[in-house]
């Protein structure tokens, strides 16, 4: 079967904004380095339009695969054709990696890539492995790409249908309370201990998407990922219903 030339740089270049809108924040490094990960983050309000970010390099340059948080992709598309109704959706974890992989099976390789090609995800040949080439390297995204990727997917802007957006918004909301709705897909690789937590918050009629790309030298450091995005977000003053 043949291999597949993924469009290049997905990415809106929300960071491409004026400097003063920009804030570097070393102290998430420094929360980082005590976690025992490197990596980037990065947080952008989207009514202002203010970024902060930590290691701007890593977050717009270094590319990794986006393991199971590439199974936005196929959930779309199998709302999109009901192969994944409403009430599937309530109780059906973005996590679920068998699951997806049975997703991916049934919409055929055809179908990803040419998704894939709409929407200019990523960079890289992808493999042929339909069990593993979004883990495998063959595809890669920044940390930049899936920020505008979520961003995208809350606004409804994608190439699927709106209620299909809608309905997978409601499948990556994790926690909601009177002060904020936190909303995130979490992905990780034990053996490359790779992982990603891309969403957003939503406090006070406002929006906040964020992103966190780590690697580390040890498993239980990388499955730590959502503590240490909690971490830093309390630190930036949010989850407490004040911004």
């Amino acid at each position: 079967m043949k291999k597949y030339l993924a469009a290049f740089f997905f990415s809106v270049v929300l960071f491409a904004c004026a400097p003063n809108n920009v804030t570097i924040d070393s102290s998430v490094v420094k929360m980082m380095d005590s976690a025992g990960v490197v990596g980037s983050f990065a947080l952008l309000e989207n009514g202002t339009g203010k970024f902060t970010i930590a290691n701007l390099s890593h977050y717009k340059d270094s590319a990794s695969s986006p393991l199971s948080s590439f199974f936005i992709l196929p959930a779309l598309i199998a709302l999109d054709k009901g192969i994944i109704n409403q009430n599937q959706a309530s109780w059906v974890s973005m996590d679920s990696i068998p699951y997806y992989q049975n997703i991916i099976t049934q919409l055929g390789r055809q179908e990803i890539l040419k998704t894939i090609d709409s929407i200019k995800y990523g960079k890289g040949v992808v493999s042929a492995n339909m069990n593993e080439f979004w883990k495998d390297g063959s595809l890669k995204i920044t940390a930049d790409e899936q920020l505008g990727l979520i961003k995208r997917a809350f606004f409804k802007e994608l190439p699927f249908q709106k209620r299909s957006q809608e309905i997978f918004k409601k499948m990556i909301l994790k926690e909601e309370n009177s002060n904020y709705r936190l909303s995130y897909l979490h992905a990780t690789d034990t053996l490359t201990n790779n992982s990603w937590v891309m969403g957003y918050e939503e406090e006070n009629t406002h929006i906040y998407f964020f992103i966190l790309h780590t690697t580390s030298k040890t498993a239980a450091a990388s499955n730590n990922s959502v503590a240490l995005l909690k971490k830093i977000l309390l630190e930036q003053g949010f989850l407490q219903g004040l911004r």
